[in-house]
């Protein structure tokens, strides 16, 4: 990296690749949650209810970071949280029992805030103008690629090796991210880090904002209905006595459709208007749901997966739009906005991931009524987002940046 414009396209290439973590995190495991629920002999629901811990813990772990890379720098944040999370992923991969598998799942997603908080924090400090936005995209292209690939590459590993080698896949992914951030700098100046009194004044200018809590519960929403597959669909192909494979298949294919979206959003941020794809999406959304009621009674493959593949593509066209809008309200609180607003994410996620869990799937309608609730709850939210801001919202914003 000679010069300059070096460093910050290798920004632009690690940020990915660590908000990549946040992406597998729940993915790669996904196939192999009917498998270890057998090997320690608990309850389907004991597995799914796994996924709520991780979120809960890496909406924690958000918070944490972001206090972190505020006050001590990015780096002081990043390169623990990745060592972290290869701590839990080798104490998952050893687990003899449901609780030492739980913990590590807690691990894991304690840290894997550093590695979201961060990636957005390097991003906002180092990446200017309309090159900003185009990262934006890359960081949300990432996190869709994570979905894309983990579950097919978490199935054929479940499959063929056993759930313990995918853990030991989390663990070398993470020693290569690791290893790879030890060339990345320190991008907060002394003058620039924040006091604990300061970060957490920063919180309350942050959530007093209206439009920060909107953003954050359409991309709360938009996560959620992202993961409603993975959390049934392994129980559903095992109903159905499917392969682990298949349902890695069919997460491939909702995967892509978020992936695809994303990267037609990347040509049509020049020709449209964010609002535009916002509301674009949301109508994708809604199309998505009407295919699943199609056939209302029992679970009809065909018209839910397509539903899914809707809802998925609508998302992909709307997420990085919201993400890009709400790290750029606060820029000289890169940390505090990227960790509140992760956490407020896993929240809205780990509340939906633990309903679904408790839910006995029967019906394609029950799967649209949970999608069409969430939809309800993020249209809402870009609504909000959306409207023109009025010039007492103006100045509260400038007065928070100076």
């Amino acid at each position: 990296m000679r010069s300059p414009r070096d460093y910050v396209a290798y920004v632009i290439i690690m940020a990915p690749l660590l908000n990549s973590v946040s992406g597998i995190a729940i993915d790669l495991f996904a196939p192999s949650m009917p498998a270890i629920a057998r090997q320690f002999g608990v309850s389907d629901g004991v597995l799914q209810g796994s996924i709520s811990i991780t979120l809960i813990a890496y909406a924690l772990g958000q918070l944490f970071f972001g206090l972190l890379a505020d006050g001590r720098g990015r780096l002081a944040a990043l390169l623990p949280g990745l060592g972290l999370f290869v701590a839990g992923s080798l104490l998952a991969m050893l687990a003899q029992n449901i609780e030492t598998f739980l913990l590590a799942r807690a691990l894991q997603g304690f840290a894997v805030g550093a590695c979201q908080v961060c990636a957005r924090a390097l991003l906002v400090d180092n990446v200017k103008g309309e090159r900003f936005f185009v990262a934006v995209v890359y960081l949300s292209l990432a996190w869709g690629l994570g979905p894309v690939l983990a579950p097919f590459i978490g199935a054929l590993v479940e499959e063929y090796l056993g759930w313990r080698w995918n853990f030991a896949l989390y663990a070398l992914y993470s020693t290569a991210l690791l290893l790879f951030s030890l060339r990345l700098r320190e991008s907060l100046p002394i003058a620039a880090r924040k006091t604990l009194r300061q970060s957490l004044g920063g919180y309350r200018i942050i959530l007093g904002n209206g439009r920060f809590l909107s953003a954050t519960l359409a991309l709360g929403t938009s996560l959620s209905m992202f993961l409603i597959w993975n959390i049934i669909g392994p129980f559903i192909a095992q109903l159905q006595q499917r392969s682990p494979t298949w349902f890695g298949a069919t997460a491939l294919a909702a995967g892509l459709a978020y992936l695809l979206a994303t990267l037609l959003n990347r040509v049509l941020i020049k020709r449209c208007s964010a609002k535009a794809l916002m509301s674009g999406g949301l109508l994708i959304g809604g199309l998505g749901i009407a295919v699943m009621l199609i056939q209302p009674t029992g679970i009809g493959i065909p018209t839910l997966l397509t539903g899914v593949l809707l809802s998925n593509f609508g998302q992909g066209l709307l997420f990085s739009n919201v993400v890009a809008f709400t790290m750029t309200l606060y820029p000289d609180r890169a940390g505090a906005t990227a960790s509140l607003l992760g956490c407020g994410m896993m929240i809205c996620a780990g509340l939906s991931s633990a309903l679904t869990g408790h839910l006995s799937i029967t019906s394609n309608t029950l799967v649209a009524l949970l999608f069409g609730a969430l939809l309800g709850l993020q249209g809402l939210g870009v609504c909000i987002v959306l409207r023109p801001r009025r010039a007492r919202e103006i100045d509260h914003e400038r007065h928070a940046i100076h």
